[in-house]
């Protein structure tokens, strides 16, 4: 790669977390930094090729000439550690990328994308969304917009929002793209993350960004639904024991829809968050399902057959003692229309002695997002002492001790 080449790659890194940052409207004094591994994998491996490496500082030195980045170097070394954009130099860098490797002016782009937009602004609720905050980017200069990419992310916006079928992500990418593997190379992330914040769908600590997908009847994989304990399982042709297997079985979402009837025959029915803790408990008392976070449509779907089969048992969910652990508890019961009891999920594990070294402080992000659920008589009374300790607790250092 030439030294033009390097400069043009370094700056393409820092105004691209540029633009992210000012499409998700987040005020921060933190700069925009990039590393040069972002540049070249191997620059700070001994055995780097060393043309490489040089070609890269070079490129630095003459845009720290030009004004348009600054670098934190390794101590006693040449190395480069950090590089940094000028924000206060964008118009003359702009003016730069035009002049040197021929960026489209805005006005182009701007035309561009108000056409793409145009085709696609009355249709669902998601891509209206989208294309409200495109015209909003398109109105500032720095936003580096390139439509081909914004009429690609469109095309799966308004797919997925009219899709009823059940699909897997590379049978979407065939029918949206004709390319397999299109989506999950190029925009996968990107579009997952905008249906989350256009749904309000939160993330959920340990949850995958793509689980969203499950809300448009699309999956990565076939999803399985784990379950252990006294269960009893009938289809039309057959019935399955739970209870035979000491680990528990999974059940492949496809095969979840014939199911005739579910029984359990213990008193109560237990979704637990984490795999770790789901493996661990063996409890007669309670036939477990595993979560592994937010519940996706097909665990809803088991569960809501669960409840209705069942409607005299009574249902806990353990998991985290943490925001996450409360949101996924809450998602839980607004989903399948039953009110879960927490199980070990209080001010009791949290005082608890055996537990006391696997006490973690809170976030600022902990806190903020804590003080919204601080109303609600379930959580109020555990997250009052939490905010006031600073402490929350992973379920599993308790589901070890419940364990034994």
């Amino acid at each position: 790669m030439s030294s033009k080449d390097y400069k043009k790659a370094i700056l393409d890194g820092l105004l691209k977390k540029y633009n992210n940052r000012y499409a998700k409207n987040i005020t921060t004094n933190r700069r925009i930094i990039l590393k040069p591994i972002e540049v070249y994998k191997d620059y700070a491996k001994n055995n780097a090729d060393i043309l490489e490496k040089q070609g890269i500082n070079e490129a630095v030195s003459v845009l720290n000439d030009m004004g348009f980045v600054t670098a934190d170097y390794l101590k006693f070394s040449d190395d480069i550690e950090k590089i940094y954009l000028s924000e206060e130099h964008l118009d003359a860098l702009y003016e730069y990328l035009k002049n040197e490797y021929g960026v489209v002016p805005q006005s182009t782009i701007s035309k561009l994308v108000h056409e793409i937009v145009e085709k696609y602004i009355c249709e669902g609720e998601i891509v209206q969304k989208y294309c409200k905050n495109i015209l909003v980017q398109i109105e500032d200069p720095r936003c580096l917009l390139i439509p081909e990419r914004i009429e690609e992310n469109l095309k799966m916006f308004s797919f997925l929002e009219k899709n009823k079928e059940n699909l897997y992500v590379r049978e979407v990418s065939m029918l949206v793209y004709g390319d397999s593997k299109w989506f999950e190379n190029n925009n996968y992330e990107e579009v997952c993350t905008f249906m989350r914040t256009a749904t309000g769908r939160i993330r959920g600590e340990g949850e995958r960004n793509d689980a969203i997908l499950s809300s448009f009847y699309v999956t990565p994989v076939e999803q399985e639904i784990f379950i252990k304990g006294n269960w009893k399982i009938e289809w039309e042709q057959y019935v399955l024991d739970i209870s035979k297997f000491q680990g528990g079985i999974a059940i492949a979402s496809s095969d979840v829809q014939s199911i005739k009837n579910i029984i359990v025959n213990s008193e109560s029915v237990m979704t637990i968050e984490n795999k770790t803790s789901f493996q661990r408990l063996k409890d007669g008392n309670f036939a477990m399902m595993y979560l592994g976070g937010f519940a996706n449509r097909h665990q809803i779907e088991f569960l809501k057959k669960v409840i209705s089969d069942n409607p005299f048992v009574r249902y806990y969910h353990f998991g985290d003692i943490d925001i996450g652990g409360f949101l996924i508890h809450k998602h839980l019961c607004r989903e399948t229309g039953r009110k879960f009891e927490l199980y070990c999920m209080g001010i009791q594990q949290l005082c608890d002695v055996r537990f006391s070294h696997c006490l973690r402080k809170l976030t600022d992000n902990d806190m903020s997002r804590l003080g919204a659920l601080m109303e609600e008589d379930l959580y109020g009374e555990v997250i009052k002492y939490m905010q006031e300790h600073n402490v929350k607790l992973e379920q599993e250092i308790v589901s070890y001790y419940l364990g034994k």
